[in-house]
């Protein structure tokens, strides 16, 4: 097992720069984190011939991911996904946060989580473990070698929400072959502690040709979150059994593309809110991927009760390119562990206000079976 550091640097500035993590342990598992929106650059995994296969998309240079609305890799927060009318009440104060998709807001704006840097170093296996157990969430294997943690705090106000909230991420391999993301907020003020990794997958291999749709999906959830017109829960559930929605089975990614169900023509394929059934504090089976083609099986654990499944519907931006190829629509999936989106303004939902003084984790992990 080994750590190294390199300079991540921007393609036309090369005086700006990042920091870059290379996490790597025995039987050809590697990861590459940088201090830049704590942005997962690469994930290598051996194919069914052992073949090293980076499955994580992404961008050349730091400058492309600084300007890239696509979030690749980057940790997004304090409030991933959609919140209505970009308001929210904590307390009886309502706060105002920015419109920044038509009147409602998506992944909290700038400064963000996603587009900002954060200060990384590597712990001991021995460091990372004590803050694995300090979690509390049940299930979690041992960390394999060692880690690095991220960390950050958004003052007070950022984009209009309360409190000055401490953050920290560890990324570390486990023992099982599972690549875990454990965060940790702690703040001053109540607020909202949501965030998510807006990583994308294609279990092919980044560049590989064609799309995910031959790949196949299976979601550990009963319910998915109605959407409105603007791709935001209201609060409305929609049990699975009998739509197109129902992946308790592996069926085809391409199934919930080409559905002319109203949720997926809203967002031009899956873009949707899953409540997993997951059990709040264990680290538990939410979703997995397989594609036939590597022969690489990607499952999703969490204790978080939802996973927003996004098919890389708009994808297509000049800064969409990695290596060699240029990516479209439909040449990634997202498994994005989370909150329910909207969840500070409905009811009948986890909360994801935080409360002042108090610490609180949260973890999702891709486990390679």
């Amino acid at each position: 097992m080994s750590i190294t550091t390199s300079d991540f640097i921007s393609v036309s500035n090369p005086d700006l720069k990042a920091k870059k993590f290379t996490i790597t342990i025995d039987g050809g598992y590697e990861a590459s984190v940088i201090t830049y929106g704590a942005v997962i650059t690469d994930l290598i995994v051996p194919d069914k011939d052992g073949k090293p296969t980076d499955i994580m998309l992404g961008c050349k240079g730091l400058d492309e991911y600084m300007g890239n609305g696509a979030n690749h890799g980057a940790v997004v927060g304090r409030s991933a996904n959609r919140i209505k009318d970009a308001s929210f009440v904590i307390n009886g104060v309502k706060y105002q946060i920015p419109k920044n998709e038509g009147e409602n807001n998506l992944h909290s704006g700038n400064p963000g989580y996603h587009n900002v840097f954060w200060d990384g170093k590597i712990l001991s296996e021995e460091e990372a473990d004590a803050i694995i157990l300090d979690s509390k969430i049940a299930g979690i294997p041992g960390c394999d070698g060692g880690a690095v943690l991220l960390s950050y705090t958004s003052p007070d106000g950022a984009t209009g929400f309360p409190g000055n909230l401490d953050t920290k991420v560890l990324y570390c391999w486990l023992e099982d072959k599972t690549f875990l993301i454990l965060y940790c907020g702690k703040t001053d003020k109540d607020t909202i502690f949501a965030p998510t990794n807006h990583a994308y997958f294609n279990l092919r291999g980044e560049a590989a040709e064609g799309t995910v749709n031959n790949d196949l999906i299976m979601i550990n959830s009963d319910k998915i979150t109605i959407k409105d017109d603007m791709n935001v829960p209201t609060g409305e559930l929609l049990d699975v059994e009998g739509t197109v929605f129902d992946c308790r089975e592996y069926r085809f990614i391409g199934e919930l593309n080409d559905s002319d169900d109203h949720q997926m023509v809203i967002s031009k394929g899956i873009d949707q809110n899953f409540c997993l059934n997951t059990t709040a504090g264990t680290f538990s089976f939410a979703a997995a991927v397989t594609a036939p083609e590597s022969g690489i099986t990607m499952e999703c654990l969490t204790d978080l009760p939802g996973i927003q499944i996004y098919a890389g519907n708009n994808l297509g931006s000049p800064l969409d390119i990695k290596t060699t190829k240029a990516y479209g629509q439909y040449d990634a999936i997202c498994l994005e562990a989370q909150m329910v989106p909207n969840a500070v303004n409905l009811t009948g939902f986890d909360s994801p206000v935080i409360k002042a003084g108090k610490k609180v984790y949260h973890a999702c992990g891709y486990r390679f079976v």
